[in-house]
């Protein structure tokens, strides 16, 4: 994924469906990853599978080492995370920021620090 291709790429309607794996192939690398780390699977629902690198930001949706488990809820869970992976793209698909920087923020963003992104409503990307 470069920044010449996020026209056809990221910045598609619907992109990421046709990309990522299905619903029961991700289901199975979810419980492959819960086994590795020695989850119990009646928390299983307590985790997400996670990209590291959002598919939104030009993550794969397939590479293992893009691959790993983070909980639902919480400072660094994965509900904090979705919402700035939708504000990114939407800053990169109108020009605001580039995707290399969109792809370097998540890393800061999305730990826990307790920094929100701005309203998603909202067209404006500056930070």
């Amino acid at each position: 994924m470069t920044q010449s291709t996020i026209v056809d790429t990221i910045c598609a309607p619907g992109y990421v469906d046709p990309v990522l794996p299905s619903f029961d192939a991700q289901i199975k690398q979810k419980e492959k990853l819960l086994k590795q780390r020695s989850i119990d699977e009646s928390f299983a629902a307590e985790y997400a599978l996670d990209h590291r690198m959002p598919v939104l930001l030009g993550g794969s949706p397939t590479s293992l080492t893009n691959l790993d488990l983070r909980r639902w809820e919480g400072r660094a869970g994965q509900r904090r995370k979705e919402r700035p992976a939708v504000y990114l793209k939407r800053c990169v698909c109108t020009g605001d920021i580039t995707l290399k920087d969109a792809q370097k923020t998540p890393r800061t963003r999305w730990r826990a620090t307790g920094r929100t992104v701005p309203n998603l409503s909202s067209m404006s990307c500056g930070f």
